[in-house]
């Protein structure tokens, strides 16, 4: 009897499963705490090889079925090194459409609505303190990509707007932010997360301190940027909703078009560009760090 079963359906197979086990496993691009519990992390300062203001880079985030999808309606470089220019996204447009036939908050429309509208995520790079991979090594000194969202990033900004813990972005005196999860899922909170009382260096051993200078070299935001075209989110929107990829019936067009005003009315001017260009690194804490 013949094997139907072939090495090459073999290593089809497990293709498809690690494949699987990868998405299952969320984006790997970026470090996030895995249990509750207090994790000191230090934000890094903003780098002027990649000519950077801000500390962070603001991306506006679409999530269906769980899955993130990067907002049309915003000016990035993408991993290829080509500028999306902002347009018209569908998602947005669909967000609409649900928000002017909605009845209320409450209705099943708004709900829609606001499950699929962009949330404005901040991405820094950050020193996990005692991190460790697989093996048990101590990677301390290779820095990670962080995600969070609006409420650490009003926390921080109220910090600095205050004055009281000084510049916690230095890396010769700055200050560690001690990152409290608490709960899972939907119900996670980070709300007693707060910059530690502490003044300390990022490193003193100058070995971690060359790690660290190599490593942050390698790490621009843009290779964590990647758009779907606007054909992809509505096929992507269709299946999500149970509809027909086919062309646009009158009635939906009309839909669209209260969507339109609606967006005119309530948001006003769109968003084209972001913010981030020209900078320099604060308190470079020796001569290593101060040419990154």
């Amino acid at each position: 009897m013949s094997n139907d079963f072939s090495n090459d359906d073999y290593n089809a197979m497990l293709q498809a499963m690690e494949k699987e086990e990868k998405e299952n496993k969320g984006n790997l691009l970026y470090w996030n705490p895995k249990n509750e519990g207090e994790y000191p992390i230090r934000f890094i300062s903003p780098l002027k090889t990649f000519n950077e203001i801000m500390f962070y880079q603001r991306h506006k985030i679409h999530y269906i079925n769980k899955k993130p999808y990067f907002c049309l309606n915003q000016t990035l470089t993408d991993k290829n090194g080509v500028v999306h220019e902002a347009e018209e996204c569908p998602i947005c447009k669909k967000k609409n459409a649900l928000y002017a036939l909605s009845t209320g908050k409450e209705s099943e429309e708004a709900k829609l609505a606001s499950s699929i509208s962009a949330k404005d995520r901040y991405v820094s790079r950050v020193v996990v303190r005692g991190l460790k991979d697989d093996k048990g090594n101590d990677i301390e000194a290779k820095p990670q990509f962080y995600e969070f969202g609006s409420k650490i990033h009003t926390y921080l900004f109220g910090q600095m707007k205050r004055g009281e813990c000084g510049n916690f972005l230095s890396l010769k005196d700055g200050r560690d932010f001690i990152l409290s999860k608490a709960g899972t899922g939907k119900n996670t909170d980070y709300s007693g997360s707060s910059l530690s009382m502490n003044k300390t260096p990022v490193f003193t051993d100058p070995v971690k301190i060359q790690t660290l200078s190599e490593e942050l070299k390698k790490m621009d935001y843009n290779q964590l940027v990647e758009f779907k075209s606007s054909d992809e989110l509505k096929d992507l929107l269709a299946d999500f909703f149970n509809e027909a990829k086919q062309p646009v019936e009158e009635t939906q067009k009309a839909v669209e078009a209260a969507a339109d005003s609606f967006e005119d009315q309530v948001f006003g001017v769109k968003e084209t560009k972001s913010e981030d260009a020209g900078a320099s690194l604060p308190d470079d804490i020796d001569e290593i760090l101060g040419k990154i």
